[in-house]
């Protein structure tokens, strides 16, 4: 039995042109949104799709070949869809503690700056009153700007008025109003927010596309798709409103357990329990029975029914588990493809010593690393995790965000 690197591999040889046309007709109906980053998992048998963030960061993580790459592609999607702007301007999360994040921040203005745009970084912090400089991780330094809003035109407080908006905020307590009827694009748009976006609608989307790639291409879709049902209005405060939860994961492990048993597979399936809207790895659990949702402690459940700046969780998605074979340092990783323009530019691992093999790895004690990058002179320098293959995860990923962009609301 062929493992699905192989197979996409095989695929990706023989039949290329058949594999481009598909994606240029699946393009044709839907163009991907300005950036994305996909978090995959990777059994060996199986690789999927487990999050897709429309207002990624990390760009700091990225090898210096794939940040060449990725300012190659944002120059070629400026010409595309803005050839006259020439001013940008960087919307980013109200991190403030978050030092790794300013360098993500440092390196995103970098890339639009090698694209041909002046950039400066705004904030949509209402308590930032006046320009402030922060010390990313690396040591450099960043500036934030205080907004303004002028008859619809959003500016700072010096008169530097952007042509666009880059958004690197993920909105998920809502469109705050000074983002309300803004002249100006804000890219990727702000109602993409995950203050209204739902992964369950997302992964209905992917699973679409996966099952026609599938079929065209005589794979198994199970191999690059992970099951997954939504819960509307759960408490997680209420014991009584877990029922939703408790058949929902029974309907997914037997779904799982038969396709164990038909590719002889001997681990036992597992579940997680995502919030249907949010990151930063908020609001997930891992079960491998519907009893452990209705045992769980009031702690559990308390931590289970916030995310991301004290927002209730209200919706979740059930998501069949895969199992990680990948590893960085002995400790289990996943891989994250960056892409631009739907286009894959390069890749991090996400490892967690704290963390095994089944368990969600974007939670306390995560590092990043390099992922294999296609530069020989990079390869001294950054990690290359066993059986690495960028352009098969690359792939999967280009269905990911192609499923993105079909997401209606």
């Amino acid at each position: 039995m062929l493992k699905i690197l192989d197979t996409i591999k095989n695929l990706t040889d023989n039949r290329l042109d058949e594999v481009e046309e598909w994606f240029a007709n699946a393009r044709s109906i839907s163009e991907p949104y300005f950036y994305t980053s996909v978090d995959l998992r990777h059994s060996g048998l199986r690789l999927a799709p487990v999050d897709t963030n429309l207002f990624p960061a990390g760009f700091n993580n990225l090898s210096p070949a794939a940040q060449e790459r990725a300012s190659l592609y944002i120059t070629r999607y400026l010409q595309d869809h803005y050839p006259k702007a020439k001013k940008a301007l960087i919307l980013p999360e109200n991190h403030t503690r978050n030092l790794a994040y300013f360098d993500n921040l440092a390196v995103l203005m970098s890339l639009l700056e090698k694209s041909g745009l002046e950039t400066r970084i705004g904030s949509i912090n209402p308590e930032l009153g006046s320009p402030q400089k922060f010390t990313a991780a690396s040591g450099s330094e960043i500036t934030q700007y205080p907004l303004v809003k002028n008859h619809g035109n959003l500016l700072l407080a010096d008169g530097y008025t952007p042509d666009i908006i880059i958004l690197n905020n993920d909105l998920t307590p809502g469109i705050p109003e000074i983002l309300q009827q803004v002249n100006q694009p804000l890219i990727p748009p702000a109602n993409m927010g995950w203050f209204r976006r739902r992964k369950s609608v997302h992964f209905a989307e992917y699973k679409k596309l996966a099952k026609n790639f599938s079929e065209k291409f005589s794979i198994d879709p199970w191999l690059i798709c992970a099951s997954s049902h939504q819960c509307g209005m759960v408490d997680f405060k209420d014991k009584n409103s877990m029922e939703c939860l408790a058949q929902s994961i029974d309907e997914i492990l037997e779904e799982s357990r038969k396709k164990h048993k038909e590719y002889a597979i001997e681990s036992e399936p597992y579940i997680y329990i995502k919030a249907d809207s949010g990151t930063y790895g908020m609001g997930i659990m891992t079960v491998k029975s519907a009893g452990e949702v209705l045992e769980l402690n009031k702690k559990e459940r308390n931590k289970m029914s916030v995310i991301k700046e004290g927002t209730q969780v209200s919706e979740v998605i059930i998501q069949e588990g895969i199992e990680t074979i990948d590893m960085v340092e002995n400790s289990p990783a996943e891989p994250m493809v960056y892409m631009i323009d739907g286009i894959p530019t390069g890749g991090i691992y996400r490892f967690n010593s704290q963390r095994n093999m089944q368990n969600n790895l974007n939670a306390a004690g995560m590092s990043f690393t390099g992922m294999c990058d296609e530069s020989e002179d990079e390869l001294g320098k950054w990690k290359k995790v066993k059986n690495c293959n960028f352009h098969a995860h690359g792939l999967i990923a280009s269905i990911a965000a192609l499923a993105a962009a079909r997401e209606k609301y």
